[in-house]
């Protein structure tokens, strides 16, 4: 049985208090799917893109040092903290949320959401 991701982005952002927005992305950084409380569409999007480029440069620094693949990046700045998350395929995870949010609790989640969307991602 399948499951549609934006479902598994809503329990995302449920989840996980303080949550602004969840997006997944391809390899390109374009928008598969994504659901938001506080950021537009347009914003999410374009966070999304950003740190799609982000990933994929550290990536290529890890492995220049031989520090193997990249799982995940915190990022934690004045207004916005932001998980990304690595997934097969090339795809990424996102969650946007407010800098005083649990951060343990926000990692579980990811880890939850990504594994599911691991198991329908073809």
């Amino acid at each position: 049985m399948t499951v549609p991701f934006q479902y598994l982005l809503t329990n995302l952002l449920v989840d996980v208090q303080g949550a602004h927005g969840a997006i997944f992305l391809d390899w390109e950084g374009e928008a598969v799917e994504y659901v938001t409380r506080q950021a537009t569409p347009y914003e999410l999007k374009i966070e999304g893109a950003y740190h799609g480029i982000f990933l994929r440069r550290l990536q290529k620094v890890s492995e220049h040092l031989g520090s193997g693949a990249v799982v995940s990046v915190t990022l934690v700045g004045q207004h916005l903290k932001v998980i990304g998350q690595n997934l097969k395929g090339g795809y990424y995870l996102l969650l946007l949320m407010e800098p005083a949010s649990p951060l343990s609790h926000a990692v579980r989640a990811m880890q939850r959401t990504a594994e599911a969307l691991n198991r329908e991602i073809v």
